[in-house]
């Protein structure tokens, strides 16, 4: 079990060449003060006297990322020097903000003696780096968002299958790709937002709804090549057909304020700034706003209770197919699916463990109950295409 004394200690000893700023993580003082930084290194922990690992080497952890939690940042140049595989070090390719991942890979990297490298980067940016590198990738783990990244990433021949009976054990069915190329190691929902300074929680209620002529000059969306309303647009059609989902993409279209907008944290700013007032956005993206925003009148709200459930999708994990330490891979895999750890890297990144057993942080209970629409991710990349076309016929693509 991953213990707070064991990442504050760890998290403690590391130098770091650039400037370090303390925040609080969604768990807060019990664990540890995050690290945030970019392009720093840090330096070894001393290993654990008992640890509980599947390999038998010395730790320490290094972070490279790329540029901070912006979903649209481009790579950092510095990453080009990367092309080539260290010997037993991992390297992590991963769209989850680094920050929250530092305290718990720096734990695992000290249980394990093994260096882990952090590469953090939009997730189609981490699809395109793989794809330029090819054979040469550095990258052993994929950790990132939305099953349909994944599916990509499966047609592209990208990822390679992967067997981890005891990280299955924890992942139930509907978070799985049935031929074993990823697992989720957490979920999120793709939800309302709204500016609390004029609107109130009981005035939304269903994705349908926000079609309505109520909300004309009031909606913000992003951008339908962003994956993230393609993977919703599989959930609407699952739900409400194909001729009513194409009707409602249209009312949203006519309700909006602002053009259709590059991303979530787009959306979040034109909601703060009054551009509009309510929007739809992943949810840990807006928990990932709130920390950096505490004051932020922007409330969240779990939309379509009632109308088959809100549309959740995931975070996940997988191993590239060039990846040149799998059983490294896989042992990182099955840590991180383990109950302990999903709760904290869910509470660390703003999602819900999807372990049945595992406890949501107090953030997201204090968000209010959920309805969870029961449709299993791997639709999201299955019927990907037929989004597409659907978004494409009603104009917003």
């Amino acid at each position: 079990m991953l213990k707070a004394s064991d990442v504050m200690g760890c998290m403690m000893g590391h130098k770091v060449r650039t400037n370090v700023n303390a925040q609080s993580s969604a768990i807060s003082a019990l664990l540890i003060a995050l690290v945030s930084i970019s392009g720093a290194t840090l330096t070894a922990c001393s290993p654990s006297s008992t640890p509980p690992s599947p390999t038998s080497q010395s730790a320490s952890t290094t972070d490279s990322s790329a540029n901070g939690n912006n979903a649209s940042a481009t790579p950092n140049a510095s990453i080009a020097s990367t092309t080539a595989a260290v010997p037993n070090q991992l390297t992590i390719y991963t769209s989850i903000d680094k920050a929250a991942l530092e305290p718990l890979l720096t734990s695992y990297a000290r249980q394990v003696n093994v260096p882990i490298h952090i590469v953090q980067d939009e997730p189609m940016s981490i699809l395109a780096r793989l794809k330029a590198e090819g054979a040469n990738s550095p990258a052993d783990v994929i950790l990132t968002e939305d099953a349909g990244i994944f599916s990509t990433a499966v047609e592209e021949g990208l990822l390679q299958p992967f067997n981890a009976e005891k990280a299955v054990a924890h992942v139930p069915e509907r978070y799985r790709d049935p031929d074993g190329n990823w697992i989720a190691l957490s979920s999120y929902a793709r939800t309302a937002v709204y500016d609390s300074r004029v609107l109130h929680t009981n005035d939304i209620s269903s994705y349908a709804d926000l079609s309505k002529l109520k909300w004309s000059q009031k909606l913000c969306l992003s951008q339908g090549k962003y994956i993230p309303n393609q993977s919703l647009v599989v959930n609407l059609i699952n739900n409400l057909g194909d001729q009513r989902t194409q009707e409602v993409m249209q009312g949203w279209l006519a309700n909006l304020s602002v053009p259709v907008l590059l991303d979530d944290n787009e959306v979040l700013k034109a909601i703060e700034s009054g551009k509009c007032q309510i929007a739809l956005v992943n949810s840990n993206h807006y928990g990932r706003y709130l920390q950096a925003h505490p004051d932020t009148p922007i409330k969240i709200k779990w939309i379509n209770k009632g109308y088959g459930g809100v549309s959740t999708n995931i975070t996940g994990v997988a191993i590239p197919h060039a990846a040149k330490h799998t059983e490294l891979a896989l042992g990182l895999i099955e840590w991180l699916a383990a109950k302990d750890q999903q709760s904290l890297y869910a509470s660390l990144s703003n999602t819900f463990p999807i372990d049945p057993n595992a406890e949501a942080s107090v953030l997201l209970k204090s968000w209010g109950d959920i309805e969870v629409s029961p449709i299993p991710v791997r639709f999201y990349g299955e019927r990907q295409a037929m989004a597409v076309d659907s978004m494409q016929q009603a104009g917003y693509y």
